[in-house]
């Protein structure tokens, strides 16, 4: 292992999410097949019916995975902080998603050709099961959905606070109500109500 690599988000993302075990020669070859990008907040990384979107690994920042409703209204699906994965699964189809950045970030992203060919490069196509990180970030966006349908906005509100203290800091109040599929007036009712119950 070559001195600080392993910080490295893209080493860490294959040695740790999807187990591979690494040369020197493996570490070389995969970060030249990832692009690295500095991006200003709210750049737009991909828009519904884009086909080709790619996966993005954070190594610093937070970007957001989106959706606008037929009214125009845009429900967060997922959001990815540093050293988390994040695209859609369906590429190269069109996709049905949007994908920006809610904070300056510095990603590294990869198509999904490039990476299947990586994987089989280092014999690691057979790993990608439920139990590694890119499948398990596809995954929750599947629950997510399920979440926003059978829960109510307090359950959902608690249950981000629980697994995602931090992102309630990081995220404007209007991310976190349309990652909820409620309104920022709904969401202020919802924080009132659980203060009340905390007293």
């Amino acid at each position: 292992m070559i001195k600080g690599m392993i910080t490295n988000p893209i080493i860490n993302f294959f040695t740790h999410h999807l187990g591979a075990k690494l040369t020197p020669l493996h570490e070389d070859t995969i970060l030249n097949a990832f692009k690295k990008e500095s991006l200003d907040k709210k750049t737009l990384l991909f828009r519904q019916g884009a086909a080709n979107t790619r996966h993005y690994i954070i190594e610093k920042g937070l970007v957001r995975l989106f959706l606008i409703d037929s009214k125009g209204k845009e429900i967060n699906i997922l959001f990815a902080k540093e050293n988390q994965v994040i695209g859609d699964l369906s590429t190269p189809n069109p996709t049905n998603f949007y994908l920006e950045t809610t904070e300056d970030s510095v990603v590294y992203s990869i198509d999904d050709l490039g990476l299947q060919q990586l994987m089989r490069e280092l014999d690691i196509e057979n790993t990608f099961n439920p139990n590694n990180g890119l499948r398990r970030s596809y995954i929750h966006i599947q629950k997510r959905l399920v979440s926003i349908i059978s829960k109510t906005a307090e359950e959902n509100y608690l249950e981000f606070m629980h697994k995602h203290p931090d992102l309630i800091q990081r995220l404007p109040q209007y991310h976190i109500a349309a990652y909820l599929g409620i309104s920022p007036e709904a969401l202020s009712r919802v924080r009132k109500e659980i203060s009340k119950m905390k007293i």
